[in-house]
């Protein structure tokens, strides 16, 4: 395996590790957790997000550099081997952003349904039947 096709997997990782993480821990929040923890979720999902965007594909870029070509490192080659880390990364970071919004608005969607159907069945009920 070369750095290409190092580069080619690493991207799509970038693009869908901060994502599907997200999804998951969004359902995990929705079924087990409070309101109040879903609105932390969406906050620090979308912070965790953008700072996901800016910094993943900089550190995997610095953990796996580029091997050294000599006719590139003197100037006769514009080298562009490890941006795609950087878009991947970026692609990622949004991807993340837009999963926590759609799975905060879900949530909220689902719980705020529950509570209206909660309410509707609760004045349904005939008066003096003694059901609460």
């Amino acid at each position: 395996m070369d750095y290409n096709d190092f580069e080619l997997v690493a991207f799509w990782v970038l693009c869908f590790a901060a994502a599907l993480p997200l999804v998951a821990i969004g359902i995990h929040v929705h079924l087990s957790r409070g309101a109040r923890a879903l609105d932390w979720y969406m906050f620090l999902g979308c912070l965790g997000s953008i700072v996901y965007g800016l910094f993943a594909g900089l550190a995997v870029g610095a953990a796996f550099p580029p091997p050294h070509v000599p006719g590139l490192s003197e100037g006769k080659g514009l080298d562009l081997r490890g941006i795609s880390l950087v878009f991947g990364s970026w692609f990622g970071g949004i991807l993340g952003f837009l999963a926590t919004l759609a799975s905060f608005a879900t949530s909220k969607a689902v719980r705020w349904r529950r509570q209206r159907r909660a309410a509707r069945s609760h004045l349904m009920q005939a008066p003096g039947t003694g059901q609460q």
